[in-house]
């Protein structure tokens, strides 16, 4: 009895420490000296919005309607992280289509007369950017991030009226095509590093999975948990042409590495599987560790055409065409902070505080009308704080408020350019505030499930009514809105590679 009591004890009071061990190891300690991460996604997501209306009045009249919003979008996305002692830099580039077909159907009961309007939209976007900081020995940086995004829509909108008998009585069709091209680029210099440990996160899990499999031969120490989590960031990293002989050489180099420690001194088919099955979600949990803070100017600049062309089916009325050219440019400056915490090996909490000026110059041209021209000031502050929970490598769950304060001061209209008008400027406002969640589940290594969600409130204030979409047509009175949304989108990503 006292032999087995003794036993018994040791072994609780040895998994006690060794999971202790690997608790104390903090994340935030973790600096990986070089990684090169390489990815590439592919997206696909669907989702439709109904609504279904009818009103009734004092005298009888009856009104109904139904509206049928659908998108599908299909898209991919390559990222490239370069992390280095003297360099940080991602580089992503991201093409989208989207479908969205829109279904709306009007009835007075009263006559009983209808209208239908259906509108059907292409969206096609590929876009690239780049985010590189170039660091000293002593955590300075210097800071540069160019983008480009290159866009075509397509939209079409059918209205259809009838009378009583169902006869057309009214038939419009208008078409559009919108080329779009944005190009920017922000330069600065700051202080600070966030440092990318998902490899130390993904060593621990390892660990623990092995500690309650009961194959852990003694208590590893923070040294040990580097070591692992370093092999793990060359091996990740590693190319092969077969991926067979990849995942052989992964997972052999880390059952050699926690043999020559005298991790385990032992090896069958249910340490194998806890080894590989967390190797090959390894990447699935990002976490990060740091704080940083940059500024510098920055300079955008937006051109987009729209044609459009109206047809009239019976009218005596000639078919029209309209052509707009519009673009703009502006100039500033950005201050940007965040911090990435890991609370503990579950948790991770982010704040980050965003604030940007801008003067833009806005220039547009309608058919043969001389080019016209509005300038604007900008200022807005965005805050976000969250936390994120990552109970395995499947998983992902995050919660998270963003917040913030936009002010515009422009010009009240377009005025000919080369003349100089001088009129009162208009200001408009907006303060939001936006409740949201996220995550994935993994279910595979290559097919993850994705979620995301969010209350927001925003309210907007102007003294032109223009900037703000009256409830009805010719409110000319509304100049505040206070506007609630709620909102849900899932989709599935499948990973290349």
């Amino acid at each position: 009895m006292n032999k087995k009591f003794f036993y018994s004890t040791a072994l609780v009071l040895f998994f006690s420490v060794s999971n202790a061990q690997v608790k104390t190891f903090d994340l935030s300690d973790f600096k990986l000296p070089y990684l090169r991460y390489e990815r590439l996604d592919l997206n696909f997501g669907l989702n439709s919005q109904n609504q279904f209306n009818s009103w009734k009045d004092t005298t009888n009249f009856d009104f109904s309607r139904t509206d049928i919003n659908s998108r599908f979008n299909t898209g991919g996305i390559y990222s490239l992280y370069l992390n280095t002692p003297e360099q940080q830099s991602s580089y992503t580039i991201y093409t989208d289509i989207q479908s969205r077909p829109f279904n709306r159907s009007e009835s007075v009961y009263n006559d009983e007369s209808s209208e239908i309007s259906s509108f059907s939209r292409m969206n096609f976007l590929i876009s690239g950017s780049s985010r590189n900081r170039f660091y000293n020995r002593h955590q300075w940086f210097i800071e540069m991030g160019p983008k480009i995004d290159l866009g075509y829509n397509l939209n079409n909108f059918k209205t259809i009226e009838k009378d009583p008998a169902g006869n057309t009585t009214y038939e419009r069709i208008l078409k559009e095509n919108n080329p779009q091209l944005n190009a920017g680029i922000e330069i600065g210099g700051g202080y600070g590093r966030i440092e990318n440990v998902t490899d130390a996160q993904m060593a621990l899990f390892i660990l623990k999975d092995l500690l309650k499999e009961n194959r852990l031969e003694k208590d590893p120490t923070h040294q040990e948990i580097y070591k692992l989590a370093e092999l793990i960031s060359r091996k990740r990293t590693q190319r092969f042409f077969d991926n067979r002989h990849r995942v052989i050489a992964q997972i052999g180099a880390i059952d050699s590495l926690l043999t020559s420690m005298g991790l385990v001194n032992q090896s069958d088919a249910i340490y194998f599987t806890t080894i590989y099955d967390n190797w090959i979600y390894a990447n699935n949990p990002q976490r990060k560790s740091g704080f940083r803070i940059s500024g510098g100017p920055k300079l955008d600049f937006s051109t987009s055409i729209l044609n459009e062309s109206i047809k009239i089916t019976d009218s005596p009325l000639p078919d029209s065409e309209f052509k707009e050219r519009y673009s703009y440019i502006d100039y500033g400056f950005w201050i940007r902070a965040i911090e990435e915490k890991p609370l503990n090996h579950f948790w991770q909490r982010t704040f980050s505080v965003n604030l940007i000026y801008t003067l833009s110059k806005n220039t547009r041209k309608v058919q043969e009308f001389p080019e016209e021209q509005r300038e604007q000031n900008n200022l807005e502050l965005t805050l976000f704080g969250g936390y994120r929970y990552f109970p395995n490598t499947r998983s992902s769950f995050s919660i998270g408020v963003q917040a913030g304060w936009r002010k515009n001061d422009m010009e009240r209209y377009f005025y000919p350019v080369d003349f100089d008008y001088e009129d009162e400027d208009l200001i408009y406002e907006r303060i939001f505030a936006v409740p949201n969640v996220n995550g994935y589940y993994y279910i595979s290594p290559r097919l993850r499930l994705n979620f995301n969600g969010s209350v927001s409130y925003n309210l907007h204030k102007t003294d032109n009514f223009m900037f703000i979409t009256p409830p009805i047509q010719n409110g000319f009175s509304y100049v505040t809105n206070n506007r609630f949304n709620i909102f849900f989108n899932a989709g599935l990503t499948y990973a290349l590679f």
